[in-house]
Formats: C-alpha cells, sequence, structure tokens
C-alpha cells in the first residue's frame, strides 16, 4: 500500500511494479487516432497514468476531491502529444469539454495549431479521429455548449481566462456555468501556478487585482494562476462538499521551483518525472553544456557575445559553412524584460 511519505511516482511503481507497469497496454483508440509512434517516456508516462487510474490498483484514496496530476517533463520531449493522448482517455471516458492556458499567448496559438490545424505540419491527429466506429470532431470554442458529442477546446492565456470569470458583470453567469461543468483543464508552464502555495508559506497578503492586462506583473499573473484555476473552476468554489467532483487539472512543466512549500504540494501530485538530465542521457536531444559566471549582467551579454565570435572563428577555420551561432537573452523575470 501506499504511504504518506512516498511521492505520488514512487506509490505507484510500489504498488503495481516497474515491471507490471511496463507491460500495461496503451489502448487502440489513442495510439491508432495520433500521427505519431510514442518515444519510450511518452509511453512511460501514459503507462504511470493508466496504472494510477485503474481502479484495481488501490491508488486512489476514496475522496470527493477532483483528479490533479503533474507531469514534470523536459522541454523538447513531447509534452504536447501527450497532451493529445491524454484528451483522447478523457474523451472516451466522457469528458466533452477541454480549457488549455498558459500564460503566453504565442505558446497558445502553437498548441492550437498541434491540437486543431489539420493542414499544419505538427498536427498531432490522425485526419480522421474514430472511435468506437464513430468519427470525433475536435472544435476550438470561446464557451462550451451543454449538448455535444465533439471535442471542445477553450485555448487561452491566464490573462483572458481571469478577465473572462472577473471582468464583466454579465460574465458571473459564465463562472457559474463553468463550476456546473465536468471540465478538463491542460496547464502548461504549469510552475507559475503557486503563487498562493508560496503565500502559504510566507504568509506575505495575498491580492488580486479584477483585470489582468498584458503588462501585467508575473507576481499577479501567478496569483491567478492559482485563485482562478485551482479555487474557481477546478473545485467549483467549493472545498468541502459531499458532491463528487470529477474535474480534473493536468499540469506540465519542465521546472518545478526550488521552494519546500511547493515540492511537498507537488510530491503527491506528481505522476511522471522526466528531467533533463533523463532526456540527455535517452540521447535525443542536444549536448548542453552549462557555463556559469559571477560577472554582473552587461560583462554577462559580453562574455556571451566573445563565446559565440569564437566559435564562429573556429567554424570558419575547419570549413564548417552552415554553422549558425544565435544567442538567446532571457529575463528571470517579465518585468525585468520590460526594463531598457
Amino acid at each position: 500500500m501506499p504511504t504518506e511519505q512516498n511521492s505520488l511516482v514512487r506509490d505507484i511503481e510500489l504498488n503495481v511494479g516497474l515491471k507490471n507497469i511496463a507491460r500495461i497496454e496503451i489502448p487502440q483508440f489513442i495510439t491508432y487516432n495520433i500521427k505519431y509512434t510514442l518515444f519510450d517516456w511518452q509511453k512511460s508516462s501514459l503507462q504511470h497514468f493508466l496504472a494510477y487510474e485503474n481502479p484495481d490498483n488501490d491508488i486512489i484514496s476514496e475522496t470527493y476531491a477532483p483528479t490533479h496530476l503533474m507531469f514534470n517533463m523536459a522541454t523538447g520531449t513531447g509534452k504536447t502529444l501527450l497532451m493529445a493522448c491524454l484528451i483522447l482517455y478523457y474523451y472516451k471516458k466522457g469528458y466533452r469539454h477541454f480549457i488549455f492556458f498558459v500564460n503566453q499567448n504565442n505558446i497558445v496559438g502553437k498548441t492550437e495549431e498541434n491540437l486543431i490545424n489539420q493542414s499544419h505540419p505538427k498536427y498531432l491527429f490522425k485526419q480522421n479521429i474514430v472511435i468506437e466506429d464513430k468519427t470525433v470532431f475536435i472544435k476550438k470554442v470561446n464557451t462550451f455548449l451543454n449538448k455535444t458529442d465533439d471535442i471542445q477546446i477553450l485555448f487561452t492565456s491566464i490573462h483572458k481566462l481571469h478577465n473572462t470569470v472577473y471582468a464583466i458583470k454579465e460574465n458571473s453567469v459564465y463562472l457559474e456555468d463553468l463550476q456546473k461543468k465536468d471540465i478538463v483543464m491542460i496547464g502548461d508552464e504549469a510552475h507559475h501556478l503557486n503563487a498562493d502555495t508560496k503565500r502559504k508559506n510566507n504568509q506575505t497578503e495575498f491580492y488580486l487585482p479584477s483585470l489582468l492586462n498584458d503588462k501585467a506583473s508575473e507576481a499577479d499573473i501567478e496569483k491567478s494562476w492559482e485563485d482562478t484555476v485551482i479555487n474557481k473552476i477546478l473545485y467549483k468554489g467549493k472545498y468541502n462538499t459531499s458532491e463528487k467532483n470529477n474535474n480534473v487539472l493536468l499540469e506540465f512543466t519542465a521546472t518545478v521551483p526550488n521552494n519546500e512549500t511547493v515540492k511537498e504540494k507537488y510530491r503527491t501530485k506528481t505522476i511522471f518525472s522526466f528531467d533533463l538530465k533523463e532526456f540527455l542521457r535517452a540521447g535525443y536531444t542536444k549536448e548542453i553544456n552549462l557555463v556559469s559566471s559571477t560577472f554582473d549582467r552587461k560583462k554577462r551579454v559580453i562574455q556571451a557575445l566573445l563565446f559565440s565570435w569564437y566559435r564562429h572563428k573556429i567554424a570558419l577555420k575547419y570549413g564548417i559553412s552552415n554553422f549558425k551561432p544565435v544567442i538567446l537573452f532571457r529575463s528571470k523575470l517579465i518585468e525585468e524584460s520590460k526594463k531598457d
């Protein structure tokens, strides 16, 4: 039986056994309806998930709480394909309403193309999705229809989701409507979902503005992720209830914040972990060398330029004509990137 001290991943592996998990077959309604063959780690993540979902394995304790899971997987491991598989799984289970959200509009658009646009080269499903001899359609929506047999996905950023729920008076009806439905939420870059968890650790004031604009601070965005998504939608505004809550939140991130309270939060939610070190060992990504420096920001920029210039000279020396060095400067916080 699972113990309170173990992580969810460990509980699953102890309860079911690694060999038994590896024998779990991915359902054909998933493998036949996605365009690409699953990598070993994608298959393993689904096997862990299916082991967790199997009521015979006695992993899920009796509770009225919604399902809340985390997939901690490195960038480049194919998280979006895994999302596509899970959408098919929950559709087969009876769900029709899905929300995909992230903190940046450009990521929303990219994922939308992968899941909706059949003419896009990186579209992840087969041209015709067939489940139980029935053709299933995936539709992008702004509001959910009550009666539908399609997969309806609301693509949104945290700004838009927050403002839709809070900004306009009439949208209180919209929130009420969401709280009546069983919804599968998929959160990418989910390490932002922890402002309230961090607050509980240091007891700082938790103020959330009623409107978020495109220049909203990262702190306010984090607060809204946790309050809007967790409190208002996932838990339907009710933490204590005698009614079963069938909502689902699937979080995806490459990085869990280095915060003890947040780590403890995810200890019982992380269903699979495949970090950058494991991805490198699998041999499916480029080798990465990390170079640290104690210089200030200006000197670090100069250092990066010198590294790039040196690599360019080496490439010319050995006749490497297609060498194209690229330098990306990234701010740690959104506020920093807005400064001159």
